[in-house]
This record gives structure tokens, C-alpha cells and sequence, in this order.
């Protein structure tokens, strides 16, 4: 599942307590499902006044005005609704509150009377045992689709490869059409994982995970929160979200392709990478781990 998905899946974890009714507008998968099985899952395009009316509150992902279907929101004074913006998209519904998934997102928007509420993550279970000293192993993990993983990161790995020779490269999620040419571009150095839950574990043995999209800003990096709580250094771009979640003495924000290779060059050097795995956990574990996420979302709720 991506993003949004993922973070209504930290939410039913942040609030055990309470009873969650999850309405997918997409068919889930069986894995998806499987996620949510302590929850009651729904399938339908549109929320319904019926719908809405049988609940405590309302938490929309993302979605737009035609997910729903009342025609009068003044019928939903008793039941407060939040709208969690997670993207740039035009015409959300209407809510009683709006938070946004970052501060970012929010001046993108042009919001600023806007809560920031940023999401929380689980640390990935670690079923695969410690990571290694050597090699140094730097991964990508994202969504399978082509918008995320654009072709200019072929001559981007090459430049890498070429300048850090000991470094062993990992990507999950690559679509078929670049595995080949990122194969070669890294020098035969590299292996390839299917997207899924359980390749969260293999955070657990990388020593940096590097993101890199010279068109995408992310308005929050999950994958960046999830790195971190695994003493896993971030390396990423200094765009979008990545820079209220990195503060520059625990990953690296980068902004060209030498930029990139001097943070590699850094953290193969010395000690450096314990300190900074070290104070990567210790900031996530404060502010993205689902602990820190709770609070947050009981705050919004006695807010309303």
C-alpha cells in the first residue's frame, strides 16, 4: 500500500483503544487487508450521510469532494470531520478541521491557519539479524511505479558508483523496465527486493537509505521516519518534507550530485555513521515513532 494507506494503518495503531472502520475507495489487497484485520474494512467509492452518522468521528486521507456523498455538510454537526491532506491535489471535501501532513504541504496549499500533523511509524520488525560492517550498503525503498522512479537515476547511481567503489546498493520496489540498466549503472554491485511490508526489515541492515527525485518533492517521507527508527542514515534531497525531518546533525539533505557523494564519502569515514545512526533513532523515536503520533492525534481530537 503507499503512503496515505500506510498512515491510516498508523493510525488504527496509535489508537488501539478505539474502534476503527477503515473505507478503502480502491479495492484493498489481501495483503492490504491483512494489515487491517483488526479492523472493520470497507469497499465503496463514496462515504455516506449513513455512514457518517454511525460514528464518533471522521478521519478523510486525502479525499476528495465526489467521496462523498451528503449534500449538505451542515447535516454532520454532530460528528466532527478532519480532513488529512497529504498532497496537493484540488478540491478535497469539506471538514470541520484540515490538517496537513507538513509544513510543506501547507504553504503549498496556501493554508496557513493549517495544524501540521505529522504521521507516525512503526520500527520495522527486524526478522533478517544485524547489518554487517562491510560492505557499506545504502538502499532505495519506495512505491513500484514508474512517476517514482524516473530514468534520470540511471546517470545518477553511475556518478555514485564510479566515486564510491566499496559501496553495495539495494533497491526495493524498482519496476521491471530499469533493473537491467540500474544493474549496470552500479556496476553489477546491487540486488533487487518486491515491494512489500516486510521489506521494511531490510532497514535493519543498510547503513544509509538514499532517496533522490530531481522532479517529485515528497510532502513527507514515511520511508525517511521508518530509516531512522532503524539507525538507518537518510540521505535524501533537500526538498519538500525531507527538511522538517532531517535537521542536518543526524542525516544529510542534499542538493546536487556531489552534494550526494560527499555525504557517502562522510559517513564511510571513521565513526561517523555510529554517531549518526545513533542520533537518527534518537530523533525519530521522538518525533515519528507511533508514541509521538498518538498524542498528536489525541490532541486534534479533544481539540474538536
Amino acid at each position: 500500500m503507499g503512503g496515505t494507506a500506510a498512515c491510516a494503518w498508523s493510525v488504527t495503531r496509535a489508537l488501539p483503544e478505539m474502534e476503527h472502520v477503515v473505507v478503502f475507495r480502491s479495492a484493498p489487497t489481501k495483503a492490504t487487508e491483512a494489515a487491517f484485520e483488526d479492523c472493520e474494512i470497507r469497499y465503496q467509492r463514496q462515504l455516506t450521510l449513513s455512514d457518517a452518522l454511525s460514528v464518533d468521528v471522521i478521519l478523510l486521507h486525502n479525499i476528495p469532494g465526489h467521496g462523498v456523498s451528503w449534500d449538505n455538510f451542515a447535516d454532520l454537526s454532530s460528528v466532527p470531520v478532519v480532513q488529512y491532506v497529504h498532497s496537493n491535489a484540488r478540491g478535497h471535501a469539506a471538514a470541520h478541521r484540515v490538517v496537513c501532513c507538513s509544513e510543506y504541504l501547507r504553504d503549498l496549499i496556501g493554508q496557513p491557519e493549517c495544524t501540521v500533523l505529522h504521521q507516525g511509524v512503526p520500527r520495522a520488525p527486524n526478522a533478517r539479524g544485524t547489518r554487517t560492517a562491510e560492505p557499506f550498503r545504502i538502499g532505495r525503498i519506495c512505491t513500484p511505479t514508474a512517476r517514482k522512479w524516473p530514468e534520470s537515476l540511471l546517470s545518477f547511481y553511475q556518478t555514485l558508483t564510479e566515486r564510491h567503489g566499496g559501496v553495495h546498493w539495494e533497491f526495493v520496489g524498482c519496476p521491471d523496465r530499469l533493473r537491467d540498466r540500474l544493474e549496470a549503472a552500479c556496476g553489477g554491485r546491487v540486488q533487487f527486493h518486491s515491494a512489500g511490508v516486510e521489506a521494511r526489515s531490510r532497514l535493519h541492515e543498510w547503513h544509509a537509505m538514499l532517496y533522490h527525485h530531481p522532479d517529485l518533492p515528497e510532502t513527507f517521507g514515511r520511508t525517511v521516519a521508518e530509516a531512522m527508527r532503524c539507525d538507518c542514515v537518510p540521505i535524501v534531497d533537500a526538498a519538500g518534507g525531507f527538511r522538517e525531518q532531517v535537521d542536518g546533525s543526524d542525516g544529510f539533505l542534499c542538493r546536487t550530485a556531489d552534494d550526494f557523494s560527499r555525504a557517502i564519502e562522510v559517513l564511510t569515514t571513521g565513526v561517523v555513521w555510529r554517531d549518526r545512526s545513533e542520533r537518527c533513532r534518537a530523533h525519530a523515536d521522538g518525533q515519528f515513532s507511533l508514541r509521538a503520533f498518538r498524542r498528536r492525534l489525541l490532541t486534534l481530537l479533544e481539540s474538536l
